[in-house]
């Protein structure tokens, strides 16, 4: 294995992480600047198309293409970057299971406080309590980690839409249950709009906060999965040696892009109330669905950008999407950091005022504004602040 190789690699889950972190801050602009995540458990609370027809294609664009569609990706390069830390350190006879168990201890410290005292959506709290399961499979034959990919996926898909349908069956019969939820909405969009930085800690702390730690156990399982694919690829070495199986990627990437694509379509869809199905169950069944697309379509984006970098032109174009990969977790959380100077009271004001449109070309500038600042960055250091920070702790001195 050639270093020339391992360098193309290396850059290329790295354009694959660039690429997730834009992504997930198109997918998380809607909870930076509106009360998203008041309004999610009442099907049809936000129009589906705004008056603004060009607010209305952007959120269905982003509905089909992107919501649900890249923290998989994120899951994805989690456990294949799992399965490569840990051989790594196995190579070196050094003990795999203690310093992956320090790793995941970093991710959770960073997680709570990134959920506690920033925003409600933090995601690395869960990955870190989901990857410490990994540890059960990284013994385990590909069979039985594809076999549990296959279990894991599959039932989240169906215990969503079953659970979504049922509480829309309820809630829709609950007298006041609408009006609840709307004045719930109101009092965030009062709060994050004008309040100062502890009045939306406060309102954090006791209305969502509680309701994300509960919902753990119903995460853990559908994210393991989603490590577990990572970890499947890993073993197969398929990103590894991926110039050796590029004619499997190219079938993978047109049949996951088809596949994918059109599960996604018919989530966004059936979500938009485009279809003669009730809205109770339509949403139900949307939500259950893209479980299902998520994964497809970003197995299918995950085999384009393999394919494509095979191409030095496209490596090189795509540099800066890698370096902003390469900082990955000191840039997550800088859109944390942005968003909401950007959008809550103690900041700019912005929450509540901005349409689709408009926050995607934020995130755009965004994003584009971290490639730029992680390439100037790496010129002069080899990983990002928050990412040597990370190392430090796991490789200090055993004791």
């Amino acid at each position: 294995m050639n270093t020339a190789g391992k360098q193309k690699r290396i850059q290329t889950l790295d354009i694959l992480r660039g690429f997730a972190l834009l992504g997930i801050l198109t997918a998380n602009m809607a909870s930076f600047k509106s009360p998203f995540f008041q309004l999610q458990s009442l099907p049809g609370a936000s129009p589906s198309f705004p008056s603004d027809m060009v607010d209305g294609g952007v959120t269905f664009m982003i509905d089909w293409l992107v919501t649900g569609k890249f923290y998989p990706l994120f899951s994805f390069l989690f456990g294949l970057g799992f399965f490569l830390f840990y051989e790594k350190l196995k190579e070196k006879g050094m003990d795999a299971d203690r310093f992956y168990k320090r790793r995941l201890a970093f991710l959770m410290g960073t997680g709570l406080f990134h959920l506690l005292f920033l925003w409600s959506g933090d995601i690395l709290h869960t990955y870190a309590a989901a990857g410490l399961l990994l540890l059960l499979f990284i013994h385990r034959s590909s069979r039985t980690i594809l076999t549990w990919v296959v279990v894991l996926v599959c039932l989240a898909s169906v215990f969503i839409a079953f659970l979504t349908i049922s509480a829309n069956m309820l809630t829709a019969s609950e007298t006041g249950y609408e009006e609840q939820i709307l004045t719930s909405a109101a009092e965030a969009e009062a709060v994050y709009s004008t309040g100062s930085y502890l009045n939306i800690l406060h309102f954090r702390l006791n209305e969502e906060v509680p309701l994300v730690l509960s919902n753990l156990v119903l995460n853990v399982p559908h994210i393991l999965g989603l490590f577990l694919i990572g970890l499947y690829i890993g073993k197969k070495e398929w990103v590894q040696r991926a110039a050796e199986y590029r004619g499997l990627w190219k079938k993978t990437m047109i049949s996951m892009l088809t596949a994918g694509g059109l599960l996604s379509f018919l989530y966004a869809a059936l979500l938009h109330d485009l279809l003669p199905v009730p809205l109770w169950l339509a949403d139900g069944t949307a939500q259950g669905l893209n479980m299902l697309a998520g994964p497809m379509l970003m197995l299918g984006f995950v085999a384009f950008f393999v394919t494509i970098t095979e191409k030095q032109l496209f490596s090189s174009f795509l540099r800066p999407v890698a370096a902003a990969g390469q900082m990955a977790l000191t840039n997550y959380l800088l859109q944390t950091l942005i968003c909401i100077f950007l959008f809550y009271g103690f900041g700019l004001e912005l929450f509540g005022t901005i349409g689709a449109a408009s926050g995607f070309l934020i995130t755009l500038v965004i994003f584009s504004t971290q490639a730029v600042f992680s390439s100037f960055w790496l010129k002069r250091w080899r990983q990002g602040p928050l990412e040597k920070l990370w190392r430090h702790w796991i490789y200090r001195p055993l004791h």
